[in-house]
């Protein structure tokens, strides 16, 4: 015997709208700095933005120019975490781009590794004022 579902007039917290989620992987929302190259290209188009969220299979990245649909892909993001505590890392990754417009777009990714990167070194006056 199969439960029978039962309607109530109670509000939940499940009742406002509902969407269906059409993506088969959980985004993650971040924002971390990213700079991207297109591959492949005659002219290849570099730049930088933020990544906006994140999945096991595809990244959405906010960008200063529109890359073209189909486009091969290298990402460099900036990882929050440290090796080890103390060594900053990079999530390299290289991908396809699926969805584009003026200001973003979509990278299904083919392949990704971490790379270690030197520290960046800021000057702190006695103020506690950065110099340039």
């Amino acid at each position: 015997m199969s439960p029978i579902p039962v309607k109530t007039s109670e509000p939940s917290a499940f009742s406002g709208p509902r969407t269906l989620e059409r993506r088969s992987k959980l985004r993650f929302p971040l924002e971390l700095r990213v700079s991207y190259r297109t591959l492949g290209q005659e002219v290849p188009c570099t730049g930088e933005g933020w990544v906006l969220n994140m999945s096991r299979g595809g990244i959405l990245v906010f960008s200063q120019h529109e890359i073209e649909l189909g486009a091969r892909t290298e990402l460099n993001i900036e990882w929050p975490s440290l090796l080890y505590g103390r060594i900053p890392l990079r999530f390299v990754t290289e991908g396809t781009v699926v969805r584009c417009d003026p200001s973003s777009f979509a990278m299904v990714m083919a392949r990704y590794q971490f790379r270690t990167t030197k520290k960046k070194v800021t000057s702190i006056d006695a103020l506690g004022r950065e110099r340039c």
